[in-house]
């Protein structure tokens, strides 16, 4: 047996430790003095010991640890390891976010920018307004509508902060979407012209304070930090401005989303949807449904996906290889797994809308593309919505055209080919090179394959894809440049050509 002193040389824990241990019912000695009240310890209490210390090393707090000491159970130890895996993971991303913010902001204040925001994630209170939402032309007329609010309320009502809320989502110049609103204490008078509006932003809200003429700046602190963070926006942009010129810049964000992936050969089961039936026309992308407005759009610039079509029974077509109530799904870029989109529908004044949350693997959030159904019809199969040209076209020679072209660049329109430069950034093209021969066959070689078609002077005929694709030779400093159509999916299904420029070999 081993006194307390001895057993404190012999594992390294101080004599102070081991009573506290006793005390806490975590290392209890097998003897003790009832005259002298000394502690002794036999030889098998080193290994609970070793154990202890083990386990602290690993982050187990002194209730865990006592759980382990009294239980043999593989089980139960393998399962407070889990727990504790899992503890750890979430650590270590906690602390990876915490070194990019301060990576982040000690690059900002290297670069030369005066000041630094404190942005923090909390939950915020709620704020009743009196809430009117339109297009200004400018942010001041936005303040003169406050001031007309505040004018046109009873002052025993009043509160003290007035908001903006900012529903853009891209750069604008003029003709902005904001609401104007006057905090208030009180119900808004019968037959007022505002809205009696609740603001809760909810349980995560980005928050920064600067002042008025700062705002620019606050803003792209915030959606630098954001960029760096394992949040997302779901929300608006509100600016709170105070009596003494404080403003409040508050964005409710949300953890991101996992992109939900399934092995291509997964079985999904198929359940109707009956209200998804034929055809819809894309409109928008907006960070959040609040942010949408019929009829004025966020999102300036084309989507691959123009127009989507449901084929019954959840059958495939192009970039759909199936759907089923609730999702869609597209294929990864090496088309081994399936991609999950849920998507929801509302009706919003007799048009029946969708929105679809689509994945940006660019900056990892996720966007709502927004849809309207142009047309209930049920569609049998995707024969039905193919677009499929004549390729019965006679042979007629073109010898200015024949021999070897090799991938140049790729244009979304026409109008967009530039012989100085190439404008496609996006890596390696689907179309390497193509050769036409004199006796109207065309070799294409593409990343995955290399296939015998047809031409004809002015088309290339592709019997395969049922498409007929014009082209035609532009000379620029004697140089020469082969524009042709390129009729992928885009085309079939939904009505858009493209554009590969190629050079002579």
């Amino acid at each position: 047996m081993y006194k307390i002193g001895e057993l404190s040389k012999l594992c390294n824990i101080s004599v102070k430790t081991l009573r506290y241990y006793d005390a806490e019912g975590l290392l209890i000695p097998d003897e003790i003095d009832k005259f002298t009240g000394y502690r002794y310890y036999s030889a098998s209490k080193l290994e609970d010991c070793y154990r202890i210390i083990a386990l602290k090393e690993l982050g187990f707090s002194l209730d865990e640890i006592r759980v382990q000491l009294t239980t043999n159970d593989n089980e139960k130890i393998t399962a407070a390891l889990n727990a504790k895996l899992v503890e750890l993971q979430a650590l270590i991303e906690t602390t990876q976010t915490q070194l990019r913010t301060i990576e982040s902001i000690k690059n900002n204040l290297t670069k030369g920018e005066s000041k630094m925001f404190n942005i923090i994630i909390r939950a915020t209170d709620e704020m009743r307004v009196a809430y009117i939402r339109k297009n200004y032309l400018s942010k001041s007329d936005a303040f003169d509508n406050i001031s007309k609010i505040k004018s046109n309320l009873p002052k025993t009502i009043l509160g003290k902060r007035k908001i903006i809320i900012n529903y853009e989502t891209e750069y604008r110049e003029a003709d902005f979407d904001l609401a104007t609103c006057m905090e208030i204490i009180g119900k808004l008078p019968p037959s007022c012209e505002y809205e009696e509006k609740m603001i809760s932003l909810g349980a995560n809200v980005a928050s920064l304070i600067c002042k008025s003429d700062e705002l620019d700046a606050a803003y792209k602190a915030m959606i630098k930090h954001l960029d760096g963070s394992n949040y997302e926006i779901c929300g608006a942009y509100y600016e709170i401005y105070h009596e003494d010129g404080t403003v409040e810049l508050k964005l409710p964000v949300c953890a991101r989303k996992d992109q939900k992936l399934h092995a291509k050969d997964t079985e999904i089961p198929f359940v109707d949807d009956p209200e998804v039936c034929g055809t819809w026309e894309f409109l928008d992308i907006v960070p959040t449904r609040e942010h949408f407005v019929y009829g004025k759009p966020k999102c300036s610039h084309s989507v691959w996906l123009q127009k989507l079509h449901f084929i019954d029974g959840g059958q495939p077509y192009w970039v759909i290889p199936k759907w089923t109530k609730g999702k869609i799904y597209t294929l990864t870029g090496d088309r081994e797994e399936l991609i999950e989109h849920p998507y929801t529908i509302i009706t919003n004044q007799g048009r029946k809308l969708m929105f679809i949350e689509i994945k940006m693997h660019e900056n990892d959030t996720t966007e709502l593309w927004v849809y309207e159904q142009t047309d209930s019809s049920h569609i049998a199969s995707k024969e039905e919505i193919q677009l499929c040209d004549n390729t019965d076209h006679p042979f007629v020679a073109d010898t200015k055209v024949l021999g070897a072209w090799k991938t140049f660049d790729f244009i979304r329109n026409r109008d967009d080919f530039n012989p100085t430069r190439k404008t496609w950034k996006g890596g390696d093209l689907f179309l390497q090179r193509i050769e036409f021969l004199s006796d109207g066959s065309l070799v294409t070689v593409t990343k995955n394959r290399e296939r015998m078609i047809n031409w004809t002077k002015g088309l290339e005929l592709n019997k395969y894809s049922k498409t007929a694709c014009a082209y035609e030779i532009v000379e620029h400093e004697g140089k020469e440049f082969l524009i042709l159509e390129w009729k992928s999916g885009d085309y079939s299904f939904a009505g858009r050509i493209q554009y590969y420029v190629l050079t002579r070999e």
